[in-house]
């Protein structure tokens, strides 16, 4: 499997730029340094075990290139790789935009991955760059787009390569140079030849093209998330429709998240906001205008800009009971914005309102001019199902194209509406007309596209200049009483539309932060469920099952933090001030066993459903979490702890399964250490986390394996969960560059949808055959309208389908939860692996790139592809994209692949 890194950011005739100075010293490796067999400003740097050498090789041109080799790999810590370094050379300016480009080939580097990073080396962390690639055998260019941290001195900055590990990697032609172009926000909405910039200004094609906004909410789980407003046809200040956002204490939209502080917070502030960005000058005058008018006298609404990425301006202003029209004129300092306006209850003091919105207008200047919509004639498309997720795929997809005419003439519309699938093919094609009189809207239902069949579809609509896309999924759902599931979540989603969405696909499971000691019990013997039930039964209330987990190992009453521990690690952050005491281990270690069966005995009997599964600390030693060894604790006191907790929760209930070990990576330390130590006999599931870089699931068939017999040869093995994983793709990035979160997410980029959801499935199968039994993705989180929510992995704003969403629901759909893998097939290029599920064989296999190997179904067998739809069996084969293949017995599977 290869692609070509996403996010190595290709060179686009668009984006010129003026030839600037080279940052780097020898970046051509042409010099040679001290001694005379080394480029010149370079070196290579690493612990005593790693053995490496620098050296010139021929480059891609015919000329001189870098080659770091190393050919022995050990030590463990922070030095603990293979690097090649330009130490005190490089000094960038804060806030200024950066273009870094180079040449690289990889041989013999496990999964070929390579990190890069400019590091400030007097605090030791990134100044700005840290990204990562992959090294195949041919020379490829890459380029990455990073904004400066911070002033870096060249005195102490070092610009890095490395992997861990033995292999080769060649460099060649490093640049670093400033960029007049910085971050770019998509999708862009033009503005020129246009006096109001915005689509769908009076809603008289429904709810095109709105979304809704808010600010002031706790946590950073995200922003209001679909549209929170009805389209109103009884009244209007324009047209036939306006919007009506109505909110009471029994309607208002409720946000929920179960970390740091578990928050069930009521929206009382929700603006309709546009989908998109707007291009805008710097410093020019923009006037934003909308007719509002209230159920009643003297209530607030507010007018805002956003500007990228979250900088808002805003006016606050009083609507009363008759149409009335408000400006806001504001100056924007960047040059991309949206706008949004809407009900704010908590500056109107009242418990319930409702206001109508209408004709809302955006343009140049200091002063509102006539309304007038963006065009006099609009068409967009749209679908009545949740999330534009369709579930009976006998009956297809059904959308509709919605026309507004504001012309004193009747229009007829006429336009392209065209379907491609998961493999991005052409699968349906209409071209509907609709006629609409003068200032009226219409519509027309298109149905039965893609009957029956199953996955991920992208809807193009064009009757003009301006083409739309809409995704939109066809999924067989899982059946409401399933209590399990192969994926699952770390965090439920902050809003229960995404947790249906999701149930829907078949994620049953999510991890809970929320009863931590402190919430439970806020001193010794006074018990509080209250904040924890909220979060844990909201997702149990919606035929889910939860993993509880007691994510630290203290309350503040019993902790026995170092507060002078605690302030050196912390250092200004006050949300590690706050969370670092109750990493400490508690005054009496017996203590949290008993906090540890009041949980279960408490949760055990919890409705709808009793929960069935507890987790002991979240990624304990190796980070700040809990028990961590920058505060002195080793492997040996969780696994104390463990223990006494293991034992207090079995006693409490002997059904209860326990999920234990330090959740770390399943090659680190800590990993080792627990089994070694014992502590498999404390952990009903093992645990393990993983943000690993983007190299083939096949390369992770050691790694399992490995753990298997590590597990097997002391006290196990046990079932695997992985509870922490990343995996993100957008082929819609709000942003280039566009960052899925933190740099442990970042790393975990995809090129592109389809090669995350491949990725999914092969690496469910590859970890499946040796133990793993769920993976739940981090994290289930969703961020603001036209802003970055890659961390909730399956969707979009709004709920629209990612392709991995239509994966998963065809991965848990046609295998489920395995019982066991009772065969595996390694054997050249072509990988298979057949387990036994819900009474049935089935099987995932595939082969290598650019190859088709035929299947011969055996009687009872059938192939699916991997958005679950069945393949006819004359056309059924191997390629590198995983197929299904389920039989009633194993042999009859077998027999069914190829020899």
């Amino acid at each position: 499997m290869k692609y070509p890194f996403a996010l190595a950011l290709m060179v686009m005739a668009s984006l010129c730029w003026a030839a600037e100075p080279n940052l780097v010293v020898n970046g051509s490796f042409e010099l040679a340094g001290k001694p005379d067999t080394v480029p010149d400003g370079w070196a290579v740097s690493g612990s005593r075990e790693v053995k490496q050498q620098l050296m010139f090789d021929t480059g891609r041109d015919g000329r001189r290139c870098a080659k770091l080799e190393c050919t022995a790999f050990g030590g463990e810590g922070p030095a603990s790789h293979a690097m090649i370094a330009q130490a005190g050379r490089v000094a960038v300016r804060h806030g200024q935009w950066y273009r870094f480009s180079f040449w690289a080939k990889g041989g013999g580097i496990k999964g070929s991955f390579v990190d890069v990073a400019l590091t400030n080396t007097r605090r030791w962390e990134n100044a700005g760059l840290a990204e990562a690639f992959t090294a195949s055998a041919k020379w490829q260019r890459f380029e990455f787009l990073f904004q400066a941290k911070d002033n870096l001195p060249a005195a102490t900055s070092r610009l890095q390569f490395w992997f861990k590990g033995t292999g080769t990697l060649w460099l060649d032609e490093v640049s670093l140079v400033e960029s007049a172009t910085g971050l770019e926000w998509f999708p862009q909405i033009a503005t020129d030849g246009v006096k109001n910039f915005v689509p769908n200004s009076s809603f008289e094609c429904d709810g095109a093209n709105w979304g809704s906004y808010t600010y002031g909410l706790s946590g950073w789980a995200g922003n209001l998330y679909r549209l929170e407003g009805a389209v109103d046809g009884a009244v209007a200040s324009h047209g036939g429709y306006s919007l009506k956002i109505a909110l009471s204490p029994k309607t208002l939209p409720v946000f929920w998240f179960d970390y740091y502080e578990p928050i069930r917070q009521p929206v009382r502030r929700v603006l309709a906001a546009n989908r998109g960005w707007f291009r805008v000058t710097p410093g020019e005058k923009m006037t934003l205008s909308a007719f509002m008018r209230a159920d009643s006298d003297g209530v607030v609404a507010q007018l805002a800009a956003i500007e990228a990425p979250s900088r808002m301006l805003r006016q606050a202003v009083t609507v009363g009971r008759e149409w009335k029209r408000f400006e806001f004129t504001f100056a924007p300092r960047q040059p991309f914005i949206f706008i949004a306006a809407g009900l704010d209850l908590d500056e109107s003091k009242l418990d319930a309102a409702t206001i109508w919105l209408d004709a809302i207008q955006l343009e140049r200047g200091d002063r509102a001019t006539d309304y007038a919509p963006r065009a006099s004639v609009e068409s967009f498309i749209e679908t009545a199902a949740p999330g534009n997720t369709f579930i009976a795929p006998a009956d297809g997809a059904t959308l509709t194209v919605r026309a507004c005419n504001d012309s004193d003439r009747e229009q007829t519309v006429r336009g392209k509406l065209m379907v491609t699938d998961f493999f991005d093919k052409t699968v349906f094609e209409n071209h509907p007309a609709i006629t609409v009189s003068a200032h009226s809207s219409g519509s027309v239902a298109v149905r039965g596209i893609c009957k029956g069949r199953q996955g991920f579809f992208r809807t193009t609509w064009t009757a003009g200049a301006e083409p739309q896309a809409l995704r939109m999924a066809i999924i067989e759902p899982a059946p409401k009483d399933a209590k399990d599931s192969p994926m699952g979540f770390n965090h439920a989603y902050p809003w229960q539309f995404l947790v249906k969405l999701a149930r829907q696909a078949g994620i049953v499971w999510w991890r809970d932060w929320s009863a931590k000691w402190q919430t439970c019990e806020p001193e010794k013997g006074r018990f509080d469920w209250s904040v924890a039930d909220a979060q844990i039964k909201r997702v149990l209330e919606l035929d889910s099952e939860v993993d509880v987990m007691i994510p630290f190992p203290s309350a503040l009453w019993n902790s026995t933090s170092d507060p002078e521990k605690v302030a050196k690690e912390a250092g200004r952050n006050s949300y590690l001030k706050t969370r670092l005491p109750v990493a400490f281990a508690p005054k009496d270690f017996d203590d949290f066993g008993r906090f540890a069966a009041d949980v279960v005995k408490y949760y055990r009997v919890a409705k709808p459903r009793a929960v069935t599964t507890y987790q002991l600390l979240n990624e304990s030693v190796y980070t700040s979490y809990s028990l961590s060894q920058r505060f002195g604790y080793t492997v040996d006191d969780y696994v104390r702890l463990a223990g006494i907790a293991y034992r207090a929760m079995k006693a409490a209930d002997p059904n209860c399964r326990v999920v234990a070990g330090c959740g770390a990576n399943p090659v680190g330390a800590a990993t080792r250490e627990f089994i070694e130590k014992g502590g498999l006999q404390f952990a009903d599931i093992f645990d393990v986390h993983m943000y690993d870089p983007t190299v083939p699931a096949e390369s992770y068939e050691e790694t399992f394996s490995k753990l298997e017999d590590l597990m097997r040869a002391h006290g196990g093995p046990k079932p695997v969960w992985l509870t922490e994983w990343g995996c993100y793709a957008d082929d819609d990035p709000p942003s280039v560059p566009w960052l899925a979160g933190d740099a442990a997410m970042n790393r975990c980029r995809w090129p592109n949808e389809r090669a995350a959801t491949e990725h999914i499935v092969k690496f469910t199968a590859v970890t499946f055959a040796h133990g793993m039994r769920k993976i739940f993705f981090h994290a289930g989180t969703c961020g603001p309208i036209n802003g970055s929510d890659a961390g909730g992995v399956l969707f979009e704003y709004g709920g629209a389908p990612r392709k991995m969403l239509s994966g998963v629901a065809a991965l848990t759909h046609l295998l489920g939860v395995p019982d066991e893998c009772v065969k595996k097939i390694v054997h050249d290029d072509l990988r298979a692996y057949v387990f036994r599920s819900k009474g049935r064989a089935v099987a995932i296999a595939w082969c290598g790139e650019n190859q088709r190997r035929p299947l011969t179904l055996a009687k009872g067998v059938r192939a699916y592809d991997i958005m679950g739809n069945a393949l006819p069996p004359r056309e059924a084969a191997l390629g590198e994209l995983p197929v299904y293949l389920a039989g009633g017995d194993a042999e009859s599977v077998l027999q069914s692949l190829p020899r």
